[in-house]
């Protein structure tokens, strides 16, 4: 928070900086959401009556959903810091991605301090983060093709969520999201007292 903090001083935009707190929020919830599934899939214990499945699929969307929200959240208090932006919709991290650049695009990168801008494309480059905001896209916007595997007697298998004809454990997606969000956020907090 002394970081933020001093970079709210320095830049006098308060908003960026609670954009910048949420997403360490956000990331603190990744890694209770970890914890939750962690213990879930060592004791298959369900809260309530939900099926298996439904919680695969709510523990994945949770976690990449709040990835790339984590993520996107610097990105909006990079947009209201050096962009000048004070729209009520955030700039995400999109707006300031290499691939397909548009003219917006090229003058919101040409606004960002070099190692702001490196960060962006850090991020951007992060196959990771490929494979969770892939994930995250089709769990939000699409209908995911879901793979069950049935067991006789054993504990119930996880679900696989299929990405690119890739077939992603649960266990894996919210491993993986965690440690995106974690090391892409706290890279981007570092990043913070020298700009």
């Amino acid at each position: 928070m002394q970081v933020i903090q001093s970079f709210e001083t320095r830049h006098k935009n308060p908003s960026a900086g609670a954009l910048f707190a949420w997403a360490i929020w956000a990331v603190d919830s990744l890694h209770y959401l970890d914890d939750i599934d962690r213990a879930y899939n060592t004791s298959q214990a369900v809260i309530g009556a939900h099926r298996p499945d439904v919680v695969d699929v709510a523990h994945a969307r949770w976690a990449t959903a709040t990835c790339i929200t984590a993520l996107d959240l610097c990105a909006a208090g990079i947009g209201r810091s050096f962009c000048a932006h004070v729209k009520p919709r955030e700039l995400d991290l999109a707006s300031f991605d290499s691939c397909q650049l548009s003219k917006r695009k090229l003058d919101l990168r040409a606004l960002l301090p070099p190692l702001v801008l490196q960060w962006v494309d850090s991020v951007c480059a992060d196959v990771q983060y490929k494979e969770i905001k892939k994930a995250r896209d089709w769990l939000v916007h699409s209908r995911v093709s879901r793979h069950f595997t049935l067991s006789t007697g054993g504990p119930p298998q996880r679900l696989k969520l299929e990405i690119d004809k890739r077939q992603l454990e649960v266990r894996h997606v919210i491993e993986v999201a965690r440690d995106v969000a974690t090391r892409h956020v706290v890279a981007f907090v570092n990043v913070l007292p020298r700009v």
